[in-house]
Formats: C-alpha cells, sequence, structure tokens
C-alpha cells in the first residue's frame, strides 16, 4: 500500500530527514503533552461532566478562548499549536452549527442563507445533542479493532454515518476524534485533501466521499513509517506542496495539431482567436463574463446555445482556472501528447493560431492513453476528476527524470516570472506602479532592477534578459548615447516637479545663463512610451520616500492610475497636453527604518501597490562563516532588534542583502568582519539613540565598551579572528551546535588542533 514507488518512497525520506534537521516537528514528548491537555479539557469524559449554559460555553463559544472550538481553529501558543493538528480554517461561525453573535450575544444556529436567533435553552440543547454526538462518536471509535485494516475503517465509516447523523461529515468533529485518537484518525479534516495526497502517493482512495475510510489509508502508512500522523501528513505537504488540480487541453482544430508549437514554445493555449484578449473579463463576475462571452462567440461563432454555452464555460476555465503549478495534459482526441506543470498566469499572443496561452514547464511527451481516455472527449478544457486518471497521470510524471529536475524552458517560449519578480509583474498589471518597501538590506532596489529589467527583456524579445545580446541589452538599458526603456532615479529633498514632469532650467549661451523649459525624466519617458507602443517602459524611484511626493508628481498623481490612463490633461508651464500610457510602469522602493508606508503621501498609497520585502534567511542558510551559522546568526540578531528597540522595530531589522555580493552570499571572514563592522553596528547603534545596554543586548557585552560608552573596535583586527566569532555567538551560543552548521573544510578531525608540548609551550 503505497509507495510502491521508490523514488517517491526515496523523496519522501529525503523531505523528512530535512524536516528533522530544520526542526519543523513538536517532539513526542510535545505531541503527547498536548493531546493529554486537549483530552483533559474536551476528552468525552469531561464533556459528559457538564450541562447547562457552561456546557455551551464551553463548546461554542469563540469569545472564550478555553472553548473547544477556539481551540480547535485558532490556539497557536506555547501551550497548543493547533495548526500542527490539520486545518479547518475557513467558512463561517456556522460551520459548528451554532455560534454566539458577538454584537448582542445572541445565539445563532442554521445555515448562512436562513440564520436562526435561539433562545438561550434552545441553544443549551443543540449544544446538548452535538455533546452527545462527539461522546458517541469516540465510543465508536474507541470500541474499533486496533487494526488498520481497509475493512476496518469502512465499518468505522459505516458507523459513523449511522449513529452521528451529519456530523460525521464535519470537519471540526474529524479533528476533533483526531485529538482524542491521534492513533486511529489521521489530521486531513477535508476529503479534498486526503484524495490529493493519497493520488500524489499513487494510492487509490478506497472510498473518495468518506472521511473516516481514508483515516484508515493515512494511519496504515503513518504506522509503517513508525511515524505520527501529524508528522506524516506534515511531510507528505512538504513534499508534494498545495493542493491543486488536473486539466486536460485540446491540441487541435481542423484536423490541424499545434501540438508542435505548445510544446517547442513552453505553453498551452487554445482557439477562439477572433475573441481577442480574455484579460478584458478580468473585473467581471463569472455570470458577466459568461454572458458576455456567450454574446461574443454568438456573434464570431455562431452556434446552438448549448454550444456556444459549453464554449463559453471551457473559455472561462481556461482563462481563470487554470492556476500556477497546476498540471496540464495535452491531448489529441484519446491519445495523450504531454504532461506538464503550469509556470504562470494567461497571456494574448495576438498572431497565433491559438493565440490564448499559458505558460508550462512540459516534463514530459508520451502517446500514451489514460485508463479512462473518454474523460473530456469532445472538449478543448475539461478538469480531470476520475481518479484512475489522475493516478495514471502521477504515474507518467513520476517516469520522467525532468519530473525531478525540470528543464529550463527554451529561447522562443512563454517566459513566466514567479518568486518574487512574478509578485511584481502581477502587482504591475493590476495597478501599474508599486513601492517595494522593506528594513534596510533587504534587496529592494535590486528586485526593482532586476523586475524592471527582466520584464521589458520579455515583453520586447520574448526572452529573459541573459539571453538578450549586447545590442538588445543597450536598447533596454541605453549604452551612453541613447537610453533604454528601463530608466532610474533617485528622490531626495530638493528633487522636485521640474526634474520630473518640466520646469525650467539654466543652460549657458555665449557665456550667458539662459533659463529655458525643458521636460524632466517622467515627461520624456511617457513621450517616447506613446512612440513605442509594443514595448513596456520602466522609470525605476529610488528611494520614493524621501521626496516631497505632492510637490513632485503635481497634478499627475491623479492620471497615473491604472484607470486614467491616457486621459488628458494640460500642463501649467508649457500649456502642453500630457498623459500617461498604458506602456509605463513605475516602481519605487522605500527604506521603512526612514519612514513607515503610513506617513506616505495618502494620494500616493491610494494610486499604488505595495509588497514588502524582509529578510530571507533562507539564502544564508547553507552559509557558514568560521562556524558561524550566518542564516541563523542573522535571525536570532533580528529577533533580538525586535524584542529590544520597541515600536517600529519589525521595520529595522537587518537584511540579509548585506551579506550578499552580486546576489551570492559572502564567504570569507574578512568580508563579514568589514560588513559588521561598517554597517550593521553602526544601524544599530543608531538605533539605540546611545543606549550600550540595549545595544549590548542586541550585538552582544563583548562588542560595548562601557566605561567608555563605544563599540570595541578591538575585536575586529585580523589577529582577533576566534574572539570576534566568539562574540557574535556569545548572545545566542547555542546556535553554534546546529545541525546546519557546516565544518569548515580544513578543519582537522580530533579533540585538539593547537600543536604543543606537555608544558603547553610550542615545540
Amino acid at each position: 500500500m503505497g509507495f510502491k514507488n521508490d523514488i517517491l518512497k526515496n523523496k519522501f525520506n529525503d523531505t523528512y530527514q530535512r524536516m528533522l534537521r530544520d526542526n519543523k516537528f513538536l517532539t513526542e514528548e510535545q505531541l503527547k503533552e498536548e493531546y493529554d491537555l486537549f483530552k483533559s479539557k474536551f476528552g468525552p469524559d469531561k464533556l459528559k461532566s457538564l450541562d447547562g449554559e457552561t456546557l455551551l460555553e464551553t463548546l461554542f463559544n469563540h469569545g472564550n478562548r478555553d472553548s473547544l472550538v477556539y481551540w480547535l481553529e485558532f490556539k497557536n501558543d506555547d501551550e497548543f499549536h493547533t495548526n500542527r493538528y490539520g486545518g479547518i480554517g475557513g467558512g463561517s461561525a456556522l460551520k459548528f452549527g451554532i455560534y454566539k453573535r458577538k454584537e448582542d450575544r445572541k445565539w445563532i444556529a442554521g445555515i448562512p442563507k436562513d440564520m436562526i436567533e435561539l433562545e438561550l435553552n434552545e441553544a443549551i440543547n443543540v449544544a446538548r445533542e452535538k455533546r452527545d454526538l462527539l461522546v458517541k462518536g469516540s465510543e465508536i471509535i474507541g470500541s474499533m479493532d486496533n487494526n488498520y485494516e481497509e475493512s476496518t475503517y469502512l465499518k468505522l465509516q459505516e458507523n459513523i454515518d449511522k449513529e452521528l447523523d451529519n456530523l460525521g461529515n464535519l470537519g471540526w468533529a474529524h479533528k476533533y476524534f483526531h485529538m482524542i485518537f491521534p492513533d486511529k484518525i489521521d489530521d486531513f479534516h477535508s476529503v479534498e485533501f486526503q484524495n490529493f495526497y493519497l493520488i500524489k502517493m499513487e494510492e487509490k482512495p478506497i472510498k473518495p466521499d468518506a472521511r473516516y475510510a481514508l483515516a484508515g489509508q493515512y494511519m496504515k502508512l503513518s504506522n509503517q513509517f513508525n511515524m505520527q500522523a501529524t508528522c506524516f501528513t506534515g511531510v507528505l505537504m512538504e513534499l508534494f506542496g498545495p493542493l491543486h488540480n488536473y486539466w486536460r487541453v485540446g491540441t487541435t482544430e481542423d484536423n490541424q495539431s499545434y501540438w508542435p508549437q505548445m510544446h517547442q514554445g513552453g505553453y498551452v493555449s487554445m482557439g477562439w482567436g477572433n475573441l481577442g484578449d480574455l484579460n478584458k473579463l478580468e473585473n467581471m463576475s463569472n455570470k458577466e463574463a459568461r454572458e458576455h462571452l456567450k454574446r461574443e462567440l454568438s456573434d464570431k461563432y455562431p452556434n446552438t446555445p448549448q454550444v456556444i454555452g459549453k464554449s463559453a464555460n471551457q473559455i472561462i476555465s481556461f482563462y481563470r482556472d487554470i492556476k500556477e503549478n497546476d498540471t496540464v495534459v495535452a491531448v489529441e482526441g484519446e491519445k495523450v501528447l504531454g504532461i506538464g506543470k503550469v509556470l504562470g498566469d494567461y497571456e494574448y499572443r495576438d498572431g497565433l493560431p491559438f493565440p490564448h496561452c499559458i505558460s508550462v514547464n512540459w516534463l514530459m511527451t508520451t502517446n500514451n492513453k489514460l485508463p479512462k481516455p473518454k474523460e473530456g472527449l469532445l472538449t478543448t478544457v475539461n478538469q480531470y476528476k476520475d481518479l484512475d486518471n489522475l493516478i495514471a497521470i502521477e504515474r507518467l510524471m513520476d517516469s520522467a527524470m525532468n519530473y525531478i529536475y525540470p528543464h529550463k524552458p527554451p529561447h522562443e517560449n512563454l517566459v513566466s516570472l514567479t518568486g518574487i519578480i512574478g509578485k511584481i509583474e502581477k502587482i504591475l498589471h493590476r495597478k501599474k506602479q508599486l513601492v517595494l518597501y522593506g528594513p534596510p538590506g533587504t534587496g529592494k532596489t535590486y528586485w526593482a532592477e532586476k523586475a524592471c529589467v527582466e520584464l521589458a527583456s520579455i515583453k520586447s524579445f520574448r526572452k529573459i534578459f541573459d539571453d538578450t545580446d549586447d545590442v538588445e541589452k543597450a536598447s533596454l538599458l541605453g549604452d551612453g548615447t541613447s537610453k533604454g526603456i528601463v530608466r532610474f532615479c533617485c528622490f531626495h529633498p530638493s528633487y522636485g516637479y521640474e526634474d520630473f514632469i518640466e520646469g525650467f532650467k539654466p543652460s549657458l549661451i555665449n557665456g550667458q545663463a539662459v533659463f529655458s523649459l525643458k521636460d524632466g525624466i517622467f515627461k520624456s519617458l511617457c513621450q517616447e512610451a506613446k512612440k513605442n507602443l509594443d514595448k513596456n517602459f520602466y522609470l525605476i524611484i529610488d528611494e520614493i520616500n524621501r521626496g516631497d511626493i505632492s510637490r513632485i508628481f503635481g497634478e499627475l498623481i491623479s492620471i497615473i492610475e491604472a484607470g486614467k490612463r491616457g486621459k488628458e490633461m494640460i500642463l501649467p508651464l508649457s500649456g502642453e497636453h500630457f498623459s500617461v500610457p498604458e506602456n509605463v510602469f513605475i516602481v519605487g522602493t522605500m527604506n521603512t527604518a526612514d519612514k513607515s508606508i503610513a506617513l506616505l503621501d495618502v494620494a500616493l498609497r491610494r494610486r499604488f501597490g505595495f509588497y514588502e520585502l524582509m529578510p530571507d534567511y533562507s539564502l544564508l542558510s547553507e552559509i557558514t562563516i568560521e562556524n558561524l551559522p550566518m542564516g541563523l546568526w542573522l535571525a536570532e540578531l533580528n529577533k533580538r532588534i525586535v524584542e529590544c528597540v520597541g515600536r517600529d522595530a519589525r521595520n529595522l531589522q537587518i537584511g540579509h542583502s548585506y551579506f550578499m555580493e552580486k546576489g551570492t552570499p559572502i564567504k570569507d571572514f574578512d568580508k563579514l568582519s568589514r560588513v559588521i563592522q561598517e554597517d550593521v553596528i553602526p544601524l544599530i547603534e543608531e538605533y539605540c539613540y546611545g543606549d550600550y545596554i540595549t545595544l549590548s543586548k542586541i550585538i552582544g557585552s563583548r562588542f560595548v565598551n562601557f566605561s567608555n560608552q563605544e563599540i570595541n573596535h578591538e575585536l575586529f583586527k585580523s589577529s582577533n579572528k576566534g574572539d570576534l566569532i566568539a562574540s557574535l555567538l556569545e548572545p545566542k551560543p547555542e546556535i553554534a551546535t546546529s545541525s546546519s552548521v557546516k565544518p569548515e573544510e580544513n578543519e582537522e578531525e580530533g579533540p585538539d588542533t593547537d600543536i604543543e608540548g606537555n608544558n603547553g609551550e610550542q615545540e
């Protein structure tokens, strides 16, 4: 049962070992302590001892932090970590069947469309009924045979369905029974999760709509691995990632196959090209989009109402429902041609016969049929649901070598950007401008430049910046004689409207200073963008918060927003008609150590999107310098800053970029020493305002000379390497014992590497 595939088994074990090293699990002692605590507060014997209003409040008052519903859904603290035992979030409080309304403290029951206000005695009766069902369910589970056989859990499901009414189908009740019987019930509390991860393990769910029958499959597997169920499911989620869907997409039209272009181009696509760019549907509801498409289809692709309605649904599914990381299966009739993972969002490519495209990393090509090949037949876009087909798709992907090591898409691909750049792209698509904000050293300017260059390169040349030639790079960045489509400026207190839009500036003519009206950087950019609508133009504004936003943007602050692009205004100095075209994007950066975004100009905040960049310790997690684990050390340093500095300390943390060079972590001790002495300590000194006691709590007492009220710079002499490392470790010495610490390559084995004689003298 399960893990018949050796590749999957090895990947599972590797993931488990990595999570152990990273302390991702509660210890067995912690788990036992928390399970026992839960049982002591809410176990069936405890519930049977309660009655009346006490029972009602204990079970269902969300405002009571000692209530069952609060512990099941929200309690995450040192005493109890409810998120470790499976989530039941989402939906309203009515999912529990009853709740106490905050505003008037009335008890409410029913369903969202038909809520009922209960008298106290009625609410108590509801609590008694549900208590009795929880107790009954506990008795059923407690009396079941102590094995993990399929028949045992099918019988359990039958008994739960028979005795518990609808309560057995509720996720919160399933979680309750897991907390009481962690050795019998798993901690996936929805059948969607249970089915998804069984399919990922290439194990067919025995009864897809029965969470207690499915629990048996998980309990048997976790028992085979000698793991607690909550640890086993945690590894599965880490290994396979979040839930996703599987899509069947056709590749032919009128006997013409477009699969070769899709495979070579790294995308999946569909026809109906006369509809144009589907992004016009973005702000419509599904109902509005469907009606809009039906009208367009009736005009451009006449057919019966049934066919038109079916086509509209498929188009909406392609545009809206296929998401990043979903699995796509390209088919021709009953034959599978390729399987891939979705990399990005929808894109319209005018000129292609199938112009509606989504970027895909094709993991494999094949010529097989799925077990149920007729599923979705005669449709262009269809979501796979059949369990046999889903498992077959997973097996095909596992058989492909590049499922584990995906290939880099070829240059002509649709290029999809993920991670931080992908998020920047999405915000710019929606807002046209954004501000990257965060503490110092978190890579704000780096990501602003990288994102703008990559986005401009993809729009102009359909390839990433590294793949462009010198001529193409010059068109993006400029070459000294001409300006590129990505430009840079930095705001400061003296920067004004005349620098940004237009203004009178002096120039020497025949030795005389003459003032003339000149265009600013933003006006020039917009004018060039209007002449080159096939390209996107980007303006990076570094330290945008240091300028007087209202004075710099002037009246144009109202026409930069997405909904007003193209709207003309008359500039007061030149009298020219001016507008901001659709293909102009602004990316600003701001250091929150200087100013909170709450203090920014209100008009700017309303028109810009915002994306926060915080210290990323994962970039340093593999770096150890002289037995100092950089990621752990920086995380602990920032933790002390937050604890000691006080208000807004979160915005004063030290970013990872201080310890990076050209996108790569520094590995040299001397460079590290200089960064700490010249960058890190001066910053923290500034935060502490001469309070050397607080300073010593943050960086360590060895760095502070209390008598002279100064930093002990002697530590940074090259001869004091060992003392400096010891001083850095002093506030949290245990990080040196972390499993992430990698011994230096030249470190010798043995207890003592000093070359000393018996008397401690050098021989």
